[in-house]
């Protein structure tokens, strides 16, 4: 019986997991937890995001299933860090268990995105992919840090936010892309336009997805926690006289003492946010970063065919 893709993937997370000598319960929240945020119900979106690179370059997809595995471990640390310094999504399986084995949990993580890619048999390609693996680490905690250092400033520049989020987010989804290049033994000019595809492509998803959850009270605490979401710096930037008022007043609302963010606040808010254009601006935004994603891959030397995945990603 010939496997599907999402199979392969199944298999062999399953089989890594066993052989780590992690303890039941460990690894069954670490199965829970994959593909458990998907808002479309795709499976395995990173480890399908770095194969798909390799084959793009002319790879071949049983090649890219460490790196592939790797990134869907990696990914699922660095949500799990981040949902628990956010405080959200208390709905998904990380958040469901105590603080301290959700740390745990996502460290491990960390540590089997690399006994991931230990099965990549060339030492050549082994290095480059590991290099890669965590010189995106170092990044991506630099642009987790510094969102969090913005938290407390009372005003962030949009370039500020730019640089933020093409370290956090896009230095994810350039590595993903790097590494499938890399492991479709592509040349580094080759895998550095991948990465600059991935750069812009995360970029444009972190818009989207700053834009989904300004307003989505329910599940996120973004404007509670004065993080500095593209809509928020925004709104900072163009608001004036009384509105820019009021939107200071709103940003004050809810403290650690005060949780004063009620129905009337949250309707303001989104009467500011039609009011001034918040979702114009940001699809304009995501509008331009989906045309650089879209330019760097036209101009990739492989044949059409080839590119016929990922131009469909991004369109």
């Amino acid at each position: 019986m010939i496997l599907q893709p999402d199979q392969v993937i199944d298999a062999e997370i399953i089989r890594i997991l066993r052989s780590s000598g992690l303890c039941l319960e460990m690894g069954r929240i670490i199965q829970a937890s994959l593909n458990a945020d998907s808002p479309t119900g795709e499976l395995f979106r990173w480890a399908h995001l770095t194969s798909m690179c390799c084959e793009c370059i002319g790879g071949e997809t049983e090649t890219a299933l460490p790196g592939a595995i790797s990134m869907e471990f990696f990914a699922l640390a660095a949500d799990i860090f981040d949902d628990i310094q956010d405080r959200d999504h208390d709905d998904l399986p990380w958040r469901q268990i105590p603080e301290a084995n959700a740390i745990n949990l996502a460290n491990c993580l960390l540590m089997l995105s690399f006994e991931a890619i230990a099965a990549i048999p060339d030492d050549r390609i082994y290095r480059e992919v590991s290099t890669a693996l965590q010189r995106m680490g170092t990044t991506a905690s630099n642009g987790q840090f510094l969102e969090f250092l913005y938290t407390d400033s009372q005003r962030v520049s949009l370039e500020q936010y730019f640089d933020m989020v093409r370290q956090k987010s896009g230095s994810i989804t350039a590595c993903a892309c790097k590494i499938g290049a890399i492991l479709g033994n592509a040349t580094e000019t080759l895998a550095e336009s991948m990465a600059k595809f991935g750069l812009n492509f995360g970029i444009m998803n972190q818009i989207r997805n700053d834009l989904n959850d300004f307003l989505d009270f329910e599940k996120k605490k973004d404007f509670v926690n004065n993080k500095k979401t593209l809509p928020y710096v925004y709104l900072c930037h163009t608001l004036k006289g009384e509105t820019a008022g009021q939107f200071k007043r709103l940003t004050q609302c809810y403290t650690g003492e005060s949780q004063a963010f009620r129905d009337k606040e949250k309707h303001l808010l989104k009467q500011i946010a039609t009011e001034e254009g918040v979702a114009q601006y940001c699809s304009v935004m995501f509008e331009i970063y989906r045309q650089k994603a879209r330019e760097i891959l036209e101009t990739i030397p492989v044949p059409e065919k080839q590119k016929e995945k990922m131009i469909n990603l991004v369109g």
